[in-house]
């Protein structure tokens, strides 16, 4: 019995034990792309009109997207594309109904046809307009565009603001 247990301790000796670390390397570098990848900035750089002053937030929220709707003092545009033009605070052009622009009405009706026939990938659950208004508009200028934004069916909105 001892003869055998000799044996065996003498079979088993340690040796010098080496890792191979290349396999962990691997991983960690395709944990590293995927990261680099997946990363996107919170900050959005939004394309504003010459003379649209926006009013100021200290919200946190971060940004999301959604389709750009434009009010500056003589134009209203979506995804910076005319729609109409402002003037003294009425729409020219905008049709019979009081509480409706028709030429924004149509163009967001189309975002919304798209939107069925492609697969868009939106945050909410129901479509969103983000809303750059001049912050020198009557609110029942505002309140018009709104108003045709969910008629449309966009009845949620995002505000514009400059970040305080």
């Amino acid at each position: 019995m001892g003869k055998t247990w000799g044996r065996l301790a003498a079979e088993k000796e340690p040796g010098n034990a080496t890792l191979n670390i290349t396999s962990l390397m691997d991983v960690m570098t395709i944990i590293l792309i995927f990261l680099l990848f997946s990363f996107s900035s919170q900050d959005e750089n939004l394309r504003l009109e010459k003379d649209l002053q926006l009013p100021m937030s200290t919200s946190e929220q971060p940004f999301k997207w959604a389709i750009n709707v434009s009010l500056s003092m003589d134009q209203l545009k979506v995804e910076d594309e005319y729609v109409c033009t402002l003037k003294k605070g009425d729409f020219v052009g905008s049709g019979n109904d009081p509480d409706k622009i028709e030429p924004l009405f149509d163009r967001l009706l189309t975002f919304k046809n798209v939107e069925k026939y492609r697969d868009v990938d939106r945050d909410a659950a129901d479509p969103v307009v983000i809303f750059h208004a001049d912050k020198r508009h009557p609110f029942k200028t505002v309140y018009k565009v709104m108003k045709t934004a969910a008629l449309a069916g966009y009845p949620n909105f995002r505000f514009a603001v400059l970040k305080n």
